[in-house]
């Protein structure tokens, strides 16, 4: 004999388990940008930054890193909150690391097609972990874009 379930029985089911799925995704922090996935790796040399990179379709002269300490600020200013969404666009986010040192790797791109123009990319790293970035030209009316 089979017993059926009332009908508001099953929505309430159907909704428990919904909210539990979603819950089992935000803990495991399942993203469905590639960004995010890739910051995972370790990159605590500059081959293995400059492979991470690659991945990203830039190349670099490594000889030309540059190294700094940066303070990413506990309250984001306007420009923060700017920069900040490019990094959300590509699956990175600034705000877990308000308030903490990170280090500020530099390279010179050696692959961008308009060779007129001087192109850097950054990487903040914190605990060798790629937690942001950008491409960008140092002209006067130049760009800055994602990493990817």
């Amino acid at each position: 004999m089979k017993k059926h379930l009332a009908p508001k029985t099953r929505t309430f089911l159907i909704v428990l388990a919904a909210f539990i799925l979603l819950a089992l995704l935000l803990i495991t922090g399942s993203t469905a940008g590639g960004a995010a996935v890739l910051s995972a790796q370790v990159v605590s040399t500059p081959e293995e930054r400059a492979a991470f990179l690659l991945e990203c379709g830039w190349e670099v002269d490594i000889q030309s890193e540059q190294t700094q300490t940066i303070h990413i600020p506990e309250t984001f200013s306007a420009i923060y909150e700017s920069y900040n969404d490019l990094q959300l666009q590509q699956g990175y986010d600034l705000k877990p690391y308000a308030g903490l040192d990170c280090t500020l790797y530099t390279y010179t791109v050696t692959n961008y097609p308009d060779k007129g123009q001087t192109v850097l990319v950054n990487l903040y790293v914190y605990k060798n972990r790629i937690i942001g970035g950008d491409v960008h030209s140092t002209n006067l009316n130049g760009f800055m874009i994602g990493l990817t």
